[in-house]
């Protein structure tokens, strides 16, 4: 079964993250709501997957990224964005994350963007 860790500084969108992860056949193992505690979970798990907002709190979703990347570098992170957001997710993927999803998020599309990861 693969595993994953979610960051997002919202509840709302954890618990929509965990149920299409579940969906899709993931284990989720832990969820954060920072950068910093992202990196922690990471560092703690390492996961098949983790989903990584952008705007949070103590430590963003690309500095996270980062810290990931270099201590972890094949790591699959795939950022969830809000559309005003979206440049921010092209750096993402510049610094390794492997896609992104615009919020509000189509779960068809970030199911299909998650699969093709591991396929």
């Amino acid at each position: 079964m693969l595993t994953a860790v979610i960051v997002d500084d919202s509840i709302f969108q954890r618990e929509i993250l965990r149920v299409t992860l579940e969906e899709l056949g993931f284990e989720v193992l832990a969820e954060a709501e920072n950068g910093e505690e992202g990196y922690e979970k990471y560092k703690e798990y390492q996961p098949d997957l983790v989903t990584m907002d952008i705007n949070m709190p103590v430590l963003n979703g690309l500095e996270s990224v980062k810290k990931i990347i270099a201590d972890f570098p094949d790591a699959n992170i795939v950022m969830i964005s809000s559309h005003a957001e979206r440049g921010l997710a092209y750096d993402a993927i510049g610094l390794g994350a492997k896609d992104f999803v615009n919020k509000p998020m189509d779960l068809e599309i970030c199911k299909k963007k998650i699969k093709d990861i591991f396929n």
